[in-house]
This record gives C-alpha cells, structure tokens and sequence, in this order.
C-alpha cells in the first residue's frame, strides 16, 4: 500500500464473502500436468521450466485444442515429459544457444507443428531463462531440481536455503514478490513431489487477470491521477510496484474473510479475471472471454448468467472502475 495506490478493506470484504461459499469442482485439482506418466526428477523439470517462462502470454494460443496461456505451457511441458525429451535435459539445454533453442521451441507453440506460425513471443528472451536456469542447476545442483527440494528441507524461508531463497538466485525467478515462484511451488504440492513445512511464508501470487480484476472491483483504488489515466488508456508504465504491492495486500486480507488459502484465491480470481472481466465483461457484455468460461470450469456452480460479484462489484455501474486495465510494463516477473 503507497500514497498512490490503496487497499480499500471494506471493499475486499465485499468481495470475499461472495468467494467464501464458492466450492472447486471435484476433478478441478486432476490436471493431466499434475499426474503424466514420466520419473519423477523428469516431471520437476517440466515444472521448472515451464513456470521460468509463464510471463507475459497474451500471445500464446493453441486453436485447435482450445488453449491459451499457462494451458499450452502445461500442454507442451506435459508432452516434453511424456516423451522424455532432451528439451528437459539441464546438460543439453546448457549447450545451446538461445537462438538455437529458440528455433527448438518454435514448432511446439504452433498449433500445426510449423515453426512459423509459432504464437510463444519473447523467444530469445525465454530461451536464456531456460539455458540460465540449467547451468545454475548443473553447477550448484547435479542437474537435478530434486536437488533444490532437498537442501530446502522443505522450507520456503529457512535463514537462505528456503525454496523460495534457492529460487531466487535463477534469473527467471528472480521477482521480489515470488509470482512464478510460487506457481512452481503450487504446482510441485498439487502432483504431490514437496510439502511446505511453513506454510505461512507462501506468498499470493499476483498476475495481471488478478490485478485488473482487483481494480476494477474496488478492491484496490488508485488515487494517483496520471497513474489513473495510464491504467485507462492502458499506456506503458515503467513500473507496477504500487499496483501490484496493494493487490497483493488484498488478497491477504480477502483469504482470511473467504477462508480460502492462497492458492484457492489464485485459481478463483485469475480465472475471474482471465475469462469474465477482461475486454469484455460478463455484468455488461452478457458473454465471457473464453469458451467454455475458464471460472464457470473451475467452480461447481449450476449456471453462470450474472458474474458471481454482482451487486457488489463497483466496475458494473462505474465505468471508471469498468475501464481500468491491468498496469502495462515489460517484466518478465509474471
């Protein structure tokens, strides 16, 4: 929370009592990602690598399996693992060059296998991260991400050995505030590979579906004007500190009042914000972004007409609220 950017608490408790009575689906938790069938250092990797380059996906789509974002992450990685592809070896990535691995990655993000029509941008950028993360592993860790569990005893903060601490010395994962992270982590809990001996030190993660969602809302209110109109007219900024701090601080505050862990509000609010509140609303629009809606999937509710927030949501009947977007900055954090 800055002078700029506030959490405004009544507003998130608002919120969050419509999420406390919200229950997931019963086979929301079996992802296919979560349970290929591979060894078990094979599937850490798919996690690792995947999570190091699950920044800024606008782009990535897959028309013919109906896919956008994380979920071709979690495609492609799952098929890599299946196939027990040289794609996760840390030894052969380490010898690659970021244009030569770009080049590797090109047909597996286009939806008819040629390279061209490739829709994963940033390339070269991602490919670094994976060819840095994989020297780092063969010179501090054997090449083996089980490796990194161990010395973390199963602590996220442990005085420097935590998983998160250990993290944080790859470039990829490198944010302060722990986004791709704690995907990681979610991830590596939900296939069953590591148990947090504190899970009070887990961090919310913090996309951008997450923050527009949260502005829109009401949950977090910008008092700054210039920043107010950058966030409208959807123009770059150089930062999203203040935004992406208070977001995280509301999310804090609405697990408590939902009684949701964080990873529950993660999958709830991101998928808000990903399919019912994006360029088009649900409260206005009638009709959601994706198809099937990415929440209506996720929570076992019988229909999905009016969005879950109405009545409460101060983006329906302000279009002040209405138009903010999610700040606009080049990061690789998330």
């Amino acid at each position: 929370m800055t002078n700029n950017v506030v959490v405004n608490e009544s507003q998130c408790r608002l919120i969050a009592e419509r999420l406390e009575p919200l229950q997931f689906r019963k086979d929301h938790f079996d992802r296919p990602f979560l349970a290929f069938p591979a060894d078990e250092e094979t599937k850490l990797r798919a996690y690792l690598f995947a999570a190091a380059i699950c920044h800024q996906t606008h782009t990535l789509v897959n028309k013919r399996k109906n896919l956008k974002g994380w979920s071709c992450l979690e495609d492609v990685y799952m098929a890599l693992g299946k196939a027990n592809s040289r794609l996760l070896d840390p030894a052969y990535l380490a010898k690659l060059g970021p244009e030569e691995l770009s080049g590797k990655l090109k047909p597996l993000f286009a939806d008819d296998g040629n390279p061209e029509n490739c829709t994963l941008d940033r390339l070269v950028e991602r490919s670094n991260f994976l060819i840095q993360t994989s020297k780092l592993l063969n010179e501090k860790y054997d090449g083996k991400v089980r490796n990194l569990l161990v010395k973390s005893n199963g602590f996220l903060l442990n005085g420097g050995t935590g998983l998160y601490e250990i993290l944080e010395k790859f470039e990829a994962y490198a944010d302060p505030l722990r986004k791709k992270s704690t995907v990681f982590v979610q991830t590596i809990i939900g296939a069953d590979l590591f148990s947090v001996k504190d899970p009070e030190s887990i961090e919310p993660t913090m996309d951008y579906h997450m923050q527009r969602l949260l502005l829109r809302t009401g949950c977090v209110d910008v008092l700054d004007e210039s920043l107010r109109k950058s966030l409208l007219l959807r123009a770059p900024l150089s930062s999203d500190d203040d935004v992406r701090k208070s977001c995280v601080e509301a999310v804090r505050i609405m697990a408590v009042i939902a009684k949701k862990n964080y990873f529950e509000m993660d999958e709830l609010l991101w998928s808000l914000g990903r399919s019912c509140c994006k360029d088009k609303t649900l409260c206005r629009d009638g009709v959601c972004n994706q198809a099937p809606c990415t929440f209506h999937s996720f929570v076992d509710i019988p229909e999905h007409v009016k969005c879950v927030f109405d009545g409460v949501c101060k983006g329906k009947s302000d279009e002040s609220y209405r138009k903010l977007w999610q700040p606009v900055v080049d990061t690789h954090y998330y």
